[in-house]
């Protein structure tokens, strides 16, 4: 459970399929998608039902409530959300947490799938139901009608929840909760948006009388602001039945408050704020213009969505393209049009100066934006992102059913909060096809004009405390942005790019031998440079195709003198085209394309990953043969790279995260040169002809390549160009073996605590590690266990104590180059209650260790395996790994394992054995970050 703040939900764009609206004109309304059923009670409910079988036997169940903080009255802060929490601790039919305990056996998973949460204006509860069960749909709806109306809210369970919550809000405490408190009141111009936060005031959430949470409840939980959305593999007509049955006795309240429609009213004037804080590593000047907002109703809204949408394309390219500016003043640039909350949207734009640089930096970013606004675009951008913007359309019209069920529940949600249409995909694609060329650089450059303007601004500049004496005034840059307003600026250049990627294209080679993996359904082939290629059809997927290659070899080779050259290698050549084409260019040249191919190299292997659709395979493998013959590097773009990361590093450790995280990386590695921190003196050492030199050398060989294809396609009319291609890289069979480097993690019980930061906030990480036996079954006992060590903690550190918000314990086991393993567990908490928190994870482990797992604690794990794999499996991804990861580790390519022999090896003994093996607490690192102590007066 968790709430969405401004930052998270009120910049995002206002979005229906990914488009953002303005300035609502005449137009006809969009129809309403007619493979949706809706309907209202008579008491208002509201719901909505769609059949959609991806994933197949599942459905999302949706309760929807228009209702937020902006409702709470001055006694309520923070009880919205509040409200959200005790909706899971106990209603008419499911007592305390019989609710999440019943679902969890059923295979849902409570944060990942059973979740909820609260904003200003709505709370939202979701729950995923298998429905190859037809009871659990009824069960799904009955869940949704004590949500809606049947919260116990016992007295003690208030009182035990407020732990939990103020932990939640404890853990918001550090830099960006500070600079989010001051900008707040600026962002939404001291309205009732401004005090009414989701998370609330520690004064009301400790001292709040248990009746005003039942105050809250009764005025706002009633059915005329509420509404069900389900969506997935399910029977329509029966779904619809029943909800009709179930929730037609909703009642609403007597004498029912008015639900106010807050926005945040304009004042037309300009704001500006100064924060600096220090724990901020860099300077930054953001800029929001703040626009009245509308509504996605009428087909006019829509053309003005996608108006904004090719606006954001065009203004983002034109911004990459200052990446090839030589030794900017700046680290970062950011600028587009988006929603905001209250009714309102906005234009934003930000840079991050080098120090000393701010003025510099925010003239040469602004003048791009003066010249949007003065000249708009050209006509080569417009073609270019409306071949995109097509491309991108018809790619979602071969996926159209495949669409996940999660898509269309979001879109409904919007439906209802906020009135945006939902006409379907069907109605979108023909509108699109048919108003999209009509589309001209006047209608572009209008979203511009509209939206950058020079009132209703607001300013922020955002410093470290130590730089607060060079910081400018409001009068300063008022003057900055004046003398940009009636500075001479050229108009821009539009640089082309040929259409062609290869000017040559290769002979290729021929298949010399071919098998089967007949478990697998996998096609072997071997190429007569070496290469082997494995082909596995599937369709999971309409129009995807995901690929992978390794090869032995990777940065282990090289000496610690050459490491940091190597370690950056692929940032540094990767990252700066390809042949004779510059990033940029590439990206034009690829434009309309669906083909992304990258390189990595890593400890031991080196090779590419990337994807396509099915009729780019061709330009997809002309990229990977770019990637291993025509790397090519860049001195601007490594000098600007470079130029960043002193930066970054200058001021790292003013950040106490930092601080943690260098710390637990450079114990947990043994203190190795290779895992420690970057420094000045490493970013001094990278060369950029060495970074090409060893790039060619690890691409100089793929005659011991492995390429795994998973996807789409016919392995028979795919092999000629996998021929061509990929039997054209080079091949000099050097034989190659990766380069071991044993780590050496400490060994016996250490603490290290960190002493860093202003936030009245601990962090703990406790980290059981040692030697192990690898195996596929040892593996799936760690998973066990580690799942239910998960369950005690939530129990005794959440529920109980009070004194957690989100306890986790994560586990690993690996096979190469050690084979060890790890059981992470951590938690946020008050510094006061470390070792009160880490001995209860101690009494946890103990009891099983003593006692082993539960019988309810194995059908909980079970359930929740049986549904990973069973979607898991079901995926491109998933088999992509599967495959290379057993290739590469040397396992032979079989059947997956039955699912159900194996959790028959999963008891409560094995479980209290494998606590007793892998939880001894003889190899137990303790980490600790606290808030540094004040300096004594």
């Amino acid at each position: 459970m968790h709430y969405r703040h401004w930052a998270a939900a009120g910049l995002m764009l206002l979005l229906v399929n990914g488009k953002a609206a303005f300035a609502q004109q005449q137009g006809q309304p969009m129809p309403l998608d007619t493979a949706v059923r809706t309907g209202k009670l008579p008491n208002g409910f509201t719901y909505y039902i769609r059949r959609n079988a991806e994933p197949e036997k599942r459905a999302f169940f949706y309760l929807v409530n228009k209702v937020g903080s902006i409702l709470e009255d001055e006694d309520q802060l923070g009880l919205a959300h509040f409200m959200e929490h005790m909706n899971f601790n106990g209603t008419t039919h499911f007592k305390k947490n019989d609710l999440i305990d019943y679902l969890q056996k059923a295979g849902v998973r409570f944060g990942a799938d059973l979740n909820a949460y609260t904003s200003f204006d709505e709370t939202v509860y979701q729950l995923p139901i298998p429905t190859d069960n037809p009871a659990m749909v009824g069960k799904g709806l009955n869940i949704m009608r004590d949500w809606a109306q049947e919260a116990i809210l016992d007295a003690d369970d208030v009182d035990k929840e407020r732990g939990v919550i103020l932990e939640e809000k404890r853990l918001q405490e550090g830099v960006g909760n500070r600079i989010q408190q001051q900008t707040i009141p600026v962002l939404f111009n001291n309205s009732r948006y401004a005090v009414r936060q989701p998370i609330g005031t520690d004064t009301v959430l400790k001292h709040f009388p248990v009746a005003a949470i039942h105050r809250f409840y009764k005025d706002w939980y009633r059915p005329n602001l509420q509404a069900l959305i389900v969506v997935g593999d399910i029977n329509v007509d029966a779904v619809e039945k029943q909800i009709r049955k179930q929730f037609a006795d909703l009642k609403n309240p007597a004498n029912e408050r008015p639900r106010p429609e807050y926005k945040i009213e304009l004042t037309g004037k300009n704001q500006f704020r100064t924060i600096t804080d220090p724990e901020l590593t860099a300077t930054e000047l953001e800029l929001l213009v703040k626009h009245p907002g509308s509504k996605l109703i009428t087909t006019a809204d829509y053309r003005n969505a996608m108006k904004t949408s090719l606006f954001n394309q065009m203004l983002s390219h034109r911004i990459g393209e200052l990446s090839q500016q030589e030794n900017p003043p700046y680290l970062g640039v950011k600028a587009g049009v988006g929603g905001f909350s209250g009714g309102l949207e906005q234009f934003t734009f930000s840079i991050t100066a080098k120090p000393g640089k701010l003025q510099e930096a925010f003239t040469d970013t602004w003048q791009l934006i003066e010249q949007v606004k003065r000249d708009g675009f050209t006509q080569a951008e417009l073609d270019r992102v409306k071949l995109a913007y097509a491309t991108s359309m018809d790619a979602a019209k071969q996926e159209k059913s495949k669409t996940p069920s999660s898509s269309y529940v979001s879109e409904y949600q919007r439906l209802f909060l906020d009135g945006a249409a939902a006409p379907g995909f069907d109605w979108e694609y023909d509108f699109v096809k048919a108003t999209l060329p009509g589309i001209t650089l006047a209608d572009i450059k209008e979203v511009g004009t509209h939206f950058i303007t020079t009132t209703n601004r607001d300013i922020f500049l955002v410093a470290p405390e130590k730089e607060q004496g060079n910081l400018p005034d409001s009068a300063t840059i008022e003057g900055w942005f004046n003398k940009m307003a009636v500075a001479a600026i050229k108009p821009y250049n539009d640089s082309t790019a040929t259409s062609v990627l290869l000017k040559t294209i290769p002979a290729g080679g021929k298949v010399v031998s071919q098998s089967a993996v007949a478990a697998l359904d996998i096609k072997q082939l071997t190429l007569s440079n070496g290469i082997k290629v494995w082909l596995k059809s599937t369709n999971y997927a309409n129009d995807q195709i995901q690929f992978m290659s390794f090869a032995p070899g990777g940065i282990n080779k090289y000496s610690n003198e050459e490491f940091p050259t190597a370690a950056n290698t692929i940032g540094i050549i990767g990252g700066s085209g390809l042949g004779e084409y510059s990033p940029v260019q590439l990206s034009k040249m690829l434009n309309g394309k669906s083909a992304a191919v990258g390189a990595y190299i890593g400890g031991r292997s080196q090779g590419i990953n990337g994807g396509c659709r099915t009729e780019d395979l061709e330009t997809a493998l002309q990229l990977i043969y770019m990637r291993y013959t025509a790397p090519r590097k860049d001195p601007v773009l490594f000098s600007n790279a470079i130029a960043r990361s002193k930066e970054a590093v200058r001021n790292r450790y003013d950040d106490p995260n930092n601080v943690f995280r260098d710390t637990v990386s450079a114990v947990l590695s043994g203190y190795s040169y290779r895992t420690s921190p970057v420094t000045l003196e490493r970013l001094d050492s990278i060369s950029l002809d060495k970074a090409l030199a060893i790039y060619k050398d690890r691409f100089a060989d793929a005659s011991q390549a492995n390429f795994v294809f998973v996807g789409n396609f016919n392995a028979d009319s795919i092999q000629p160009l996998l021929e061509r291609y990929l039997g054209a890289l080079p091949a000099l069979n050097l034989k190659e073996k990766g380069v071991i480097l044993h780590g050496e993690v400490p060994k016996g019980k250490l603490v290290k605590v960190v002493e860093k930061g202003k936030g009245n906030k601990a962090t703990v990480l406790l980290v059981y590690n040692g030697e192990c036996a690898y195996s596929a079954e040892e593996n799936l006992q760690l998973q066990a266990l580690t799942e239910v060590l998960q369950y005690r903690l939530l129990t005794s550190l959440r529920e109980k104590a009070g004194e957690v918000y989100t306890p986790s314990a994560q586990g690993s086991m690996m096979k190469e180059p050690d084979q060890r393993f790890a059981i992470n567990v951590s938690f946020g908490c008050a510094p006061e209650h470390v070792d009160h928190l880490v001995g209860l994870v101690a009494q946890d482990i103990a009891d099983l260790q003593s006692k082993g797992a539960t019988s309810d604690e194995l059908k909980k794990f079970k359930a929740g395996y049986r549904t990973q794999i069973e979607l898991q499996v079901k995926s491109n991804e998933f088999w992509l790994q599967y495959i290379a990861g057993r290739l590469e580790r040397e396992e032979e390519l079989k059947a997956l394992p039955d699912v159900e022999k194996r959790l028959k090896q999963i008891t409560g003994n094995s479980v209290k054995s494998a606590a007793t093996k892998y939880l001894n607490g003889e190899n137990v690192i303790q980490f600790v970050a606290l808030p540094e102590k004040a300096e004594a007066k």
